[in-house]
């Protein structure tokens, strides 16, 4: 604006009239033209557009040699009063350059030949604007002290409406660095100031969680540790102590040192995968193959629960051939089929199958243990879900299970899920065969 008013004002005036007298000039000489009786009436109709007509002659002043316009129609009367030479500012009306500034009357022209020795002639008068601009640069003056002063005032409030929310919120999220986890966020003032609280709510939630969770698995892990380092531990002491010559007693009790040896090794090698599942460092090694044998296969490792009374019923669809990652599939199957017989209850019977549906192939296995209740039926894919309330060990097993089935799943972007109602729980997933 300041730029405008000072610098731009008076050029953009002057245009800007010469425009209009151009163009209202042009209109009243047509006029003119298509009727040249109404002369006075052009020239009354002009005039409320400030605008003066007059149609003049060029004649030559014998005593001077310059030529001047005598007007023979229109307001003006007597001379016209301008004076120029002849020969330039004829060249600038033959050649359509009709707008003439006098700048002694502050006066603009607008000529136009009407034929070799007239000329329809509209004037203006350019009214000066020194004043004017004036009043306006001591306008800006003012206007301008009171925006800034305004601009002040709006900044400090605004920033300090931003600022102080966000002083409280690092104040409070050093707190959390620290490690205190009950912290509350209180984000007001700017839509994103309480945005950013609620980020920082809910990785205070999730850092919460995530504690509790790593306490969880520690007590879990520490537990299911300790447990078979101390029945090995009492069991090669009965060895040395008591059983040395009974072979008999010496075997039975190496077969547990052995059992719970695995269990250790089970333990180890589940806590270890998953954890690679988990932070993404375990790649799928995905090939062709039958899914079926590979179910087979690990059927067979469970033949021996058969000797403890325990029914495996099967259904399995020959030629399934799918892509995936061997191993971990056939951690799957080991997990669900073992979680199956863990808790089939006093039934003891599981049912298994792996049947095709047009290009989807389904594995279910279903035991006729407890039912699982429906609003735990999410939370039983997390680690140690089963210890929830209780760390039992009427129920042998890491509690890592079902997690590394779901962390295989996702993996391969397989559909899965468990349904469960009084009688029957079953497991499943979907695959897409080749």
């Amino acid at each position: 604006m300041w730029l405008f008013q000072a610098f731009l004002i008076t050029p953009y005036y002057e245009q800007r009239s010469k425009n209009n007298l151009k163009s209202k000039g042009n209109k009243y000489y047509n006029a003119f033209v298509l009727d040249v009786t109404k002369i006075e009436e052009i020239s009354r109709e002009s005039m409320l557009d400030n605008i003066h007509i007059t149609i003049a002659i060029l004649e030559k002043d014998i005593t001077t040699g310059k030529t001047k316009l005598v007007p023979i129609l229109g307001e003006q009367t007597g001379r016209f009063p301008i004076e120029f030479d002849e020969k330039k500012l004829l060249d600038q009306f033959r050649k359509d350059k009709v707008i003439y500034s006098d700048t002694r009357s502050d006066m603009y022209i607008y000529a136009k030949m009407v034929d070799d020795n007239s000329i329809f002639i509209a004037s203006t008068r350019i009214t000066p604007i020194s004043a004017t601009r004036m009043i306006i640069t001591e306008q800006l003056i003012v206007i301008s002290i009171i925006a800034i002063v305004i601009g002040f005032i709006f900044t400090f409030v605004a920033s300090r409406s931003l600022s102080n929310p966000l002083e409280i919120l690092t104040s409070q999220a050093a707190q959390l660095s620290k490690g205190n986890l009950d912290i509350k966020f209180i984000g007001k003032g700017y839509s994103e100031v309480e945005k950013l609280a609620i980020t920082l709510s809910e990785a205070e939630k999730d850092i919460k969680s995530s504690d509790e969770y790593r306490r969880s698995i520690t007590a879990n892990v520490t537990h299911d540790l300790k447990t078979p380092l101390t029945i090995i531990k009492s069991y090669a002491e009965m060895i040395m102590d008591l059983y040395g010559d009974n072979v008999e007693k010496r075997n039975e009790a190496l077969q547990i040192i052995m059992d719970e040896s695995d269990r250790l090794a089970d333990l180890v090698n589940d806590v270890l995968m998953l954890s690679k599942l988990e932070s993404g460092t375990l790649k799928l090694e995905t090939k062709e193959l039958d899914l079926s044998i590979l179910l087979k296969q690990c059927l067979s490792r469970f033949e021996v629960k058969k000797n403890e009374g325990y029914i495996i019923n099967t259904d399995i669809d020959d030629n399934m051939i799918v892509e995936a990652d061997e191993k971990k599939m056939n951690a799957v199957f080991y997990n669900l089929i073992g979680n199956a017989i863990k808790y089939s209850g006093e039934n003891k019977t599981i049912d298994v199958s792996l049947k095709k549906n047009n290009y989807i192939t389904t594995f279910r296995v279903t035991n006729y243990g407890n039912p699982i209740e429906t609003d735990k039926q999410e939370k039983i894919w997390d680690e140690y879900y089963r210890d929830e309330n209780t760390h039992t060990r009427s129920v042998v097993g890491t509690g890592l299970g079902l997690s590394i089935c779901k962390n295989v799943f996702e993996l391969h972007k397989l559909e899965y899920g468990v349904e469960s109602d009084s009688e029957k729980t079953t497991f499943f997933f979907k695959i897409q065969l080749k």
